[in-house]
């Protein structure tokens, strides 16, 4: 890890955080003056699972995969946290004393890191904070009952169609457009897929004119024939 000069100031990326955002601007300050800036790169782990829990983390630029590794040895990816999302949070605000996965940069990013101890003491002081964490962790939890129902409802070809309808949303192409910002591989394992099920899934929807892709960059051709597939999946 480094702490560096970050190319964005950090009270705009705690004010541009989902986690943060409607916080007022004196606590936006008060959150600010507790936090720092960490820079890690691709690969670099930021933190193990069953390490001693010493705060949260914005994404300010760049993505950080959550993840376990199986008996096998082999990563599977819970979450990838993209700009303006938050990790670490859950082990913090339930006073757990170590994180329950691990979290690594899929490339060059920049992170917020905000310490435990001044984070809790601030949220036994301030009233208004502490609703804002349980709205915040109330949406958390739907997030992860969602991905587990995409997980164990729904076909590969069902999961990746979510995906993209969500990514596209989230985009500011209008909607249409958006960009494949992790590698392809971290991807495919999110969506618990294998890299060569997540290649083929790409060619058969491009094929059915669901879709146009140019690299990391996807169209969506044909958005009610994708959100058909989102529903009801297309068969393996």
């Amino acid at each position: 890890m480094m702490v560096v000069q970050m190319s964005v100031d950090i009270r705009t990326a705690i004010r541009n955080s989902g986690f943060f955002g409607t916080v007022s601007d004196d606590l936006i300050e008060k959150i600010d003056r507790m936090s720092r800036v960490a820079v890690y790169e691709k690969g670099e782990t930021i933190f193990a699972e069953n390490s001693p829990c010493s705060g949260m983390y914005i994404v300010a630029t760049g993505a950080v995969k959550i993840y376990k590794i199986g008996p096998d040895g082999r990563e599977h990816v819970i979450h990838v946290a993209e700009p303006g999302e938050t990790f670490g949070e859950a082990a913090m605000f339930l006073e757990s004393p170590e994180y329950p996965a691990y979290a690594g940069a899929v490339k060059k990013t920049e992170t917020i890191f905000i310490p435990n101890r001044p984070m809790l003491e601030l949220l036994e002081n301030d009233c208004r904070l502490s609703f804002q964490v349980l709205g915040s962790l109330a949406a958390w939890t739907h997030k992860l009952v969602t991905k587990l129902e995409l997980l164990t409802l729904k076909d590969a070809s069902s999961r990746l169609a979510g995906y993209m309808i969500g990514r596209a949303g989230e985009s500011g192409y209008g909607g249409a457009e958006f960009d494949i910002s992790i590698p392809k591989q971290t991807l495919a394992s999110q969506l618990a897929i294998s890299s060569e099920t997540l290649s083929r899934l790409l060619n058969r929807f491009e094929a059915q004119g669901l879709i146009e892709s140019s690299g990391r960059h996807i169209k969506i051709s044909d958005a009610k024939g994708l959100e058909e597939v989102a529903d009801w999946g297309a068969g393996e």
